[in-house]
This record gives C-alpha cells, structure tokens and sequence, in this order.
C-alpha cells in the first residue's frame, strides 16, 4: 500500500506516502486512493511526504492529478515533509507553484 488516508474532524483529507518512491510503479495507486479521500472529505488534502526519496513524471502526474479533482475553493494541496530531491524535481518541472510546499524540517 503506497498511502494510508485519514479524514480529520475539520473534513481535511491526509495522505501519508507509506514508500520511498512515487513513480511509475504506484502511481496509479496513489491516484485512487487520493480519490477516494477527496471523495469522502469536505476540506483540505495534504500529503505527508516525509519518507518520499525519489519521484519520477508518474508521481508528479499523481500529484497534478489529486490537485486538479479538488473544487477550487479546497486548493492547494499542501505537500508536508517534502525533500530536497522532490523539492528540486517539482522546481525543474515547474509544478511548485500549484502546491503550498512545507520542506522537511
């Protein structure tokens, strides 16, 4: 399972990344189950990011996803504990901009 998703009592939508890597290989996964989270809260979602290493255009492209099936009134999705590499991956693919980004600490 590449995420565990919770719903907290203000409807905010938490995904916690269980991998190193989002790519290619569980990026569909992500996809669902983002879905599912963002069906089943009224609020925010965030991304605990905290054990991501690796990210790849598929990730990236799961994260586009889950920001674009939110209302707009829910966004940004807010990436938690986010890594320098994945940092410097959503930088070069110019996609930070759409996110509201804490590094990790």
């Amino acid at each position: 399972m590449i995420v565990k998703s919770t719903v907290e009592s203000d409807g905010t939508a938490v995904l916690v990344l269980t991998e190193d890597s989002l790519d290619q290989a569980n990026a569909i996964e992500f996809r669902g189950a983002a879905v599912q989270a963002i069906s089943a809260s009224s609020g925010r979602v965030v991304v605990d990011c905290t054990l991501l290493d690796f990210i790849d255009s598929s990730g990236v492209g799961a994260l586009l996803h889950t920001h674009n099936n939110l209302p707009e009134e829910r966004r940004p999705v807010r990436l938690i504990g986010v890594g320098s590499k994945v940092l410097t991956i959503l930088e070069l693919m110019q996609v930070h901009r759409l996110f509201e980004i804490e590094p990790e600490k």
